[in-house]
């Protein structure tokens, strides 16, 4: 290609261009010399371009490109925990066995967060995604009339007492109880030594067999157990 043609190419690229070679995991040396171009031949560019770009879609750190950019792969998941919270995200499922057990982050807390934060900034119940929204309520049992209310008791509390309130203190403490199928999987989360000694002697046992065994069909299980330990 002369560099009249390649001049005119670039700049028709966009930054979808380039999203596709990080969707493939192509490192800075193998790129084509145009997108190099494009990204000022700057690999420090394209190095942000791939950590900005895994952040916003969530991906595992393992197993992408993301992996050479960002070298502590705790601090990574920690920055995608915050952005996800901040841009009022979904919570990462698909990184559960990450998040959860390495960084003690469940679905509960990450929605309280959300939900302290977006109260303390005293937004609307609609700034929240639906999708967002349909699992909060899910855990939480917040809905847009549990919102408001929270929000008044909130700016009352501020007014009765000189020193606020937590804002957590009026959360709930514990996610809503939920109907468990026979086919969902069940695995041991983050376990620290106090919440060990919480547990009586048939939970302690489920904890041990599915720690030495691996994760279980609730089915196989006795349910009612399994609610008791979620």
């Amino acid at each position: 290609m002369d560099t009249e043609h390649m001049l005119s190419f670039i700049d028709c690229m966009t930054d979808k261009d380039v999203d596709q070679y990080i969707r493939q995991n192509t490192v800075w040396s193998k790129l084509p010399q145009e997108i190099r171009i494009v990204l000022g031949n700057s690999q420090r560019e394209y190095d942000k371009l791939v950590l900005e770009y895994s952040i916003k879609n969530q991906l595992r750190y393992k197993g992408n490109i993301v992996k050479y950019v960002k070298k502590s792969e705790e601090t990574y998941y920690d920055i995608l925990l915050k952005y996800s919270e901040t841009h009022l995200m979904l919570y990462p499922y698909h990184l559960s066995n990450i998040v959860v057990r390495e960084l003690r982050m469940t679905p509960f807390s990450y929605y309280i967060n959300i939900m302290t934060n977006l109260m303390n900034a005293e937004k609307s119940y609609d700034s929240l995604p639906n999708f967002t929204a349909a699992d909060a309520m899910r855990l939480l049992g917040i809905g847009r009339n549990q919102y408001i209310e929270l929000m008044n008791q909130n700016r009352c509390n501020r007014k009765i007492f000189r020193k606020s309130k937590s804002l957590r203190e009026l959360l709930p403490v514990k996610p809503v109880a939920i109907n468990i199928d026979p086919w969902w999987l069940v695995a041991p989360g983050s376990i620290l030594e106090s919440d060990v000694k919480l547990l009586n002697r048939d939970e302690k046992d489920l904890l041990d067999m599915l720690i030495d065994e691996g994760a279980q069909l609730v089915g196989t299980l006795d349910a009612k157990l399994v609610q008791k330990t979620l």
